[in-house]
């Protein structure tokens, strides 16, 4: 494993000088904007009237679709029409649908509030049925199919079917939704912008306005969190400022409030799938059918991309000979819902998941054991032809089983449940299999400039966007270890629409495989330029050598006894004209899908691992505490440990909260109604268990990314859905053998109560 370096950012953090979005370009004199939403699901807007906002002292503008000068459209990279503002009709409560321009974040909050809108409400469609039974979808069904999976229904021993229904889950960001537009001299826009994606930002913002790209500049130094919901959301909010700074010809700044934020933004997809599944009496898989229906919002947003991700993991670690996976992607009155870390595929695993431990009890098998009878090995493909490489979900699950010591584990659990009336503990376990690559092909591509000083400092500039993930750590070390240097002379800027263009968003786990390639491109070419000088330099101090034989390393160049400074090289070669900028391109090779056909390769490479939970739950009261978590991970040959532990960490955190306790909810207006922590319930520090163990496997793998990484935004999420099978069996030891146990998702301490409430109820009927 590389030398642990230091956060780059670590001291900033720390001691509050840390700058986030648009805090370096506050002014005194700079307006503010508050947005006028939407109260109606569904509805044509009749009459708008603004003149008690207007008589406001301090307002400035009241901005409405009419004043839009370009193309009323913000959907990007798709055949949808979300409009910034809509000109008549309404699509879901908390779209905005004006802008209110003032002096001061309050008087512009007030004004928007004494706008008054009326509406001729229409029929909202809210639910995943409803929208099926209208027919209201994006796209027709998408399917997978392989073999034959009537005959392998006709042929098992054991066939398990039901119906999960996976719930939303917010985001919940620490820095809101928020943007600064600066008007440029020459009619152009500079947007320091709340965005995962610069580039999208740029050409939406640059087509509402009618200018040409090169007029927008996006500038993003970091991000206060986003973990998905800046990827395309923040597209909307950085319209919508941008038109106020074109309108008022003033720099103007929206931030959103927390409650705003939740009402107005997409969540998670809910899903609802139906799975069938069929066994041969030792637990091997024989067929699997599954329909995954997402409820996509009022736009299609990222919608169809996140459901073909659910379409592709769907098998999850699981070799399956025979397949039918079908997809709905479903159109709905509530805010578009969006990008989230694991992009559908957590909604695509949990059946496949909650099918086998099903089988597990009925055959009488253990819950680890039948999950690795049935892990991928070497030569087979998954069901849409991919060839999985590197399979090793059966070593992480032997690896999983020595970390927590399972046999053990699972006796002192047996041990005290026998001891316990109404106490139970339960064992969960999951594996991972995530798949690393834009399942939109072209996205698979970045950029990155790298300029070295003569004093031998380093400028380094790529197109991921920084959001907590160390992003900028972890493609610094890339360039720092092929040119030999440390990273104190590293200094990484701003994600700039100017420096580096056209990049693809910071999503899908690639922003340190593909800028990191990027960057080790152009760190390349400086280092090939800079052994030519080295020979030089050498050669004039009468020291013979070639450029195969130099070293680049602890800041100097070494070739045999000779050595110089990797500074007084930088400066030697400047003074011998040498070129010390670079730009370095990659593009991730052999990224391809037929989506007609259901065939092709979507990802480079997988990542594994596994997850083992132990919780406790109180059968009285429904509350639970999770005690125990052991998680083995393959981390291949990580760019940094460190990062990557926190990584999985906070993944697995965020993945526990998503299926034990947040649970989102609306009325039959399409309101959301837990708009703050009071009200919407996430994990906290008192949340993480006692022992809480990760192991990484630093192994060499065949397929991985730069100087042999792999990615671990994402993956390790997976790894949470752990601690809802670890209730579910705390639940099954308080029944009968063979009794249901019927648990929601998310299983909060209501939803564990009723489930025990309704099993003793079957019990006693």
């Amino acid at each position: 494993m590389p030398k642990k370096t230091r956060h780059l950012s670590g001291k900033l953090h720390v001691t509050g000088r840390s700058l986030f979005i648009g805090e370096e370009h506050i002014s005194a004199d700079m307006c503010h904007v508050a947005v006028v939403f939407s109260t109606c699901a569904h509805g044509r807007i009749i009459s708008m009237d603004a003149v008690s906002a207007k008589a406001l002292s301090g307002v400035h503008a009241i901005i409405t679709a009419a004043d839009i000068p370009g193309e009323n459209n913000i959907a990007h990279g798709n055949n949808d029409n979300q409009p910034l503002l809509p000109a008549d009709t309404v699509m879901y409560v908390g779209q905005p649908i004006a802008l209110v321009v003032a002096d001061s974040r309050q008087v512009a909050l007030e004004a928007a509030s004494r706008v008054t809108v009326n509406y001729e409400e229409m029929p909202a469609i809210l639910s995943i049925d409803a929208a099926v039974k209208a027919n209201q979808l994006y796209v027709p069904p998408r399917k997978i199919q392989r073999g034959d999976v009537a005959r392998a229904f006709a042929e098992a021993d054991c066939i398990i079917e039901g119906e999960v229904k996976i719930g939303a889950q917010e985001h919940f960001y620490l820095e809101t939704q928020r943007c600064l537009a600066t008007p440029d001299e020459d009619g152009g826009i500079t947007l320091y912008a709340a965005t995962q994606s610069t580039t999208e930002v740029q050409a939406v913002a640059a087509r509402v306005l009618g200018l040409a790209n090169h007029k927008i500049t996006v500038d993003v130094k970091r991000l206060g969190g986003a973990f998905g919901g800046k990827e395309s959301q923040g597209t909307l909010w950085a319209g919508l400022a941008a038109l106020a700074a074109h309108y008022t010809h003033k720099s103007c700044y929206l931030e959103l409030r927390r409650i705003d934020d939740i009402m107005a933004t997409g969540k998670r997809h809910p899903f609802e799938n139906t799975y069938r599944l069929a066994c041969s009496a030792d637990g091997r898989i024989l067929g699997y059918e599954v329909i995954l229906k997402s409820n996509g919002g009022a736009y299609i947003d990222l919608s169809l991309a996140i459901l073909e991700r659910g379409l592709y993991h769907s098998d999850h670690a699981y070799f399956i000979p025979n397949i039918s996976i079908t997809g709905y992607a479903c159109k709905t009155n509530l805010p578009p819902n969006t990008a989230f870390r694991g992009f559908g595929a957590p909604q695509g695993i949990f059946p496949i998941e909650i099918a086998l431990q099903q089988a597990a009890e009925k055959l009488g098998i253990d819950p680890i054991e039948i999950r690795k009878r049935n892990c991928y090995i070497t030569g087979q493909t998954a069901p849409y032809g991919m060839e999985v490489c590197d399979p090793v979900g059966r070593e992480m699950l032997e690896e999983l089983e020595a970390l927590a010591s399972y046999k053990q584990l699972r006796n002192k659990v047996d041990e005290y449940n026998a001891s316990h009336q109404y106490h139970k503990q339960g064992i969960g376990v999951v594996p991972g299999k995530f798949g690393i690559s834009f399942t939109t092909g072209f996205l698979n591509q970045g950029s990155a400039l790298v300029w070295i000083y003569t004093d031998g400092t380093i400028s380094l500039s790529h197109g991921g966007v920084e959001m907590g993930q160390s992003v900028n750590a972890k493609v610094a070390s890339v360039v720092a270890r092929t040119l030999g240097v440390s990273m104190d002379r590293i200094r990484v800027e701003s994600a700039n629409t100017k420096r580096v263009g056209n990049a693809s968003p910071t999503a899908a786990s690639t922003g340190s495989d593909i800028n990191g390639y990027a960057a080790e491109n152009a760190a390349k070419k400086l280092k090939r330029r800079l052994s030519r000088m080295a020979v030089r330099y050498f050669s004039e101090r009468g020291i013979a050598c070639v450029e195969e034989d130099l070293v680049f390393a602890d800041d100097a160049v070494v070739s045999g006894d000779a050595r110089v400074s990797f500074a007084d090289l930088v400066n030697f070669a400047y003074t011998h004209y040498c070129d010390l900028g670079s730009h370095g391109y990659y593009f991730t090779p052999g990224i391809t899908f037929n989506r007609e056909k259901g065939r092709g390769t979507p990802f480079y490479y997988f990542v594994f691992g596994a997850a083992l939970a132990v919780s406790q739950v109180d059968l009285l009261t429904g509350e639970y505490e999770c005690k125990k978590i052991y998680i083995v991970h393959d981390s291949s040959q990580s760019l940094n440990p460190d990062i990557d532990l926190g990584q999985i960490y906070g993944a697995f955190v965020q993945g526990y909260g998503y299926c034990t306790m947040e649970d989102i909810s609306f009325n039959d207006k399409g309101q959301y109604l837990a708009l703050t922590p009071s009200t919407y319930k996430f994990p906290t520090i008192c949340d993480i268990p006692p022992t809480f163990k990760i192991k990484l496997l630093d192994l060499l793998r065949e397929h991985a990314s730069v100087l042999g990484s792999k990615a671990v935004g994402e993956p390790p999420f997976i790894y949470g859905l752990a601690g809802w099978f670890a209730l579910y069996d705390a639940l099954k030891r308080s029944v009968p053998q063979g009794s249901a146990i019927d648990l929601a998702f998310p299983a909060t301490p209501e939803a564990v109560l009723m489930a025990k409430v309704q099993s003793a109820k079957k019990e006693t009927v």
